[in-house]
């Protein structure tokens, strides 16, 4: 350090560089903060969010005495103490109920992303007009709880 030069000069230059790097970081600084919100949310997904498992599908069930017919209806049910979702297919439509009844939003996910949503009524009837082809999963939310089932092609 030459001893004639002031320290103070040489605080102020770290002082300015420091203020322009945090000036270009602006920019991201809600970027960063809305990923971190993010993240945050993600700490109690375990507990807030049942996994619901199919627990009935009529389709696997052995009926010696009569053959399903195309177009038949099929009856699903996806299970996750304290909520279940019941749903009859049927060609190009599907109904449902939440049980233990009650209102709830519910949600049609494909791999792409939700596609579909509607609300059940008071006593937790719920009618999809559209389920898309392939894989799709459905989120429920109730005041109860809240579930996702399991991935299942209607």
């Amino acid at each position: 350090m030459d001893v004639t030069q002031d320290p103070r000069d040489d605080d102020q230059e770290i002082l300015d560089d420091l203020s322009e790097a945090l000036r270009e970081a602006a920019p991201l600084a809600g970027m960063l903060a809305e990923y971190g919100r993010g993240a945050y949310a993600w700490r109690t997904v375990d507990q807030d969010l049942l996994l619901a498992s199919l627990t009935f599908d009529s389709s696997l069930e052995p009926v010696p005495e009569r053959h399903s017919e195309p177009g038949e209806s099929r009856v699903l049910t996806f299970t996750a103490a304290p909520l279940s979702l019941e749903l009859e297919v049927m060609p190009g439509h599907v109904v449902g109920q939440i049980v233990p009844p009650g209102p709830g939003e519910i949600r049609v996910e494909t791999a792409e992303g939700v596609t579909l949503t509607v609300e059940a009524d008071d006593i937790g009837f719920f009618d999809l007009p559209h389920v898309p082809s392939g894989p799709v999963r459905l989120r429920c939310d109730t005041p109860v709880a809240r579930l996702v089932t399991d991935w299942i092609r209607l």
